[in-house]
């Protein structure tokens, strides 16, 4: 239900001063016009799939068993490329011997094309920096669709909204990420995001799923299991910081902040310890 956005989010695509590419949209259930104003839209890389509603994750899994592409990113109905991203991921591949998954960087924009944030920061190899929290945009990953065949998103419905950070560790502890910190897409911060809207109990049981399915996952524990510890202090903060920002749930964002501090004294190096101090006096 994104017809007000998606047209300039394939247009982006369109622009692209790399041309071989494919774009599929996937429908994932719109009630909305979006069927007319993707098929409105005239050039024949284009492919629109309408499928029931399954939630993000599934709509991604069938975009990778849709492709063609030797590599697939996954680009949300509010996201803006630059004419470079394309080009920019094509250096990557040729640079590193087509990788398994690397990442370029980006920046979130208000809704009057204000940047807001960039994520520039990352080191050359990033897999370490993932335990401090998803630091990755969707669109800004790049998969082998071959990795990506045999590493889809987890479809549990409760885990929606988390499930990017899920898959983003598992491959982190198979393959090294590589990160090109060139900005070449924004994301537009509106009030419509999912991501901000906040509802407590959810929030709390797909950070508890993510747990869950990191910490049965062999690869993982062997490749970050010494971090244990912080990764579950970060987890906690981040909790806490969208507690905080819904104004409403002020004790609870102070009790995970205490429970972030018991997991590891680390979570005090985490910016967002310290913003959610500051929302939380705001």
């Amino acid at each position: 239900n994104r017809a007000g956005f998606i047209e300039q989010t394939i247009n982006s695509v369109l622009r692209q001063t790399f041309s071989d590419f494919e774009v599929i949209v996937v429908d994932d259930g719109s009630k909305d016009n979006t069927r007319e104003v993707v098929a409105a839209i005239r050039d024949s890389r284009v492919f629109y799939h309408y499928k029931e509603n399954e939630e993000r994750a599934a709509a991604r899994n069938m975009g990778v068993r849709l492709a063609r592409g030797k590599y697939v990113t996954f680009l949300d109905s509010d996201d803006l490329l630059y004419e470079n991203h394309l080009a920019t991921a094509m250096k990557v591949v040729e640079q590193y011997g087509e990788p398994e998954f690397f990442h370029l960087g980006y920046e979130i924009k208000d809704v009057s094309q204000a940047k807001t944030r960039r994520v520039d920061y990352l080191p050359e190899i990033a897999n370490e920096a993932l335990i401090s929290g998803n630091h990755l945009s969707c669109r800004g990953v790049f998969l082998r669709r071959d990795i990506a065949e045999r590493n889809p998103f987890n479809t549990e419905r409760d885990l929606s909204g988390t499930e990017d950070y899920e898959l983003w560790l598992r491959l982190a502890s198979q393959f090294d990420l590589i990160c090109n910190n060139e900005v070449t897409s924004a994301v537009l911060q509106h009030g419509d995001r999912s991501v901000l809207k906040t509802d407590r109990e959810k929030l709390i049981k797909r950070i508890e799923l993510l747990e869950k399915y990191l910490f049965d996952h062999d690869e993982f524990m062997h490749r970050f299991g010494k971090n244990i510890g912080a990764f579950k202090a970060n987890n906690r903060v981040y909790i806490a910081l969208h507690l905080a920002l819904t104004k409403r749930h002020r004790l609870g964002a102070v009790t995970y902040l205490v429970k972030a501090l018991l997991c590891s004294p680390k979570a005090l190096k985490n910016r967002a310890f310290y913003g959610t101090i500051k929302r939380l006096f705001v």
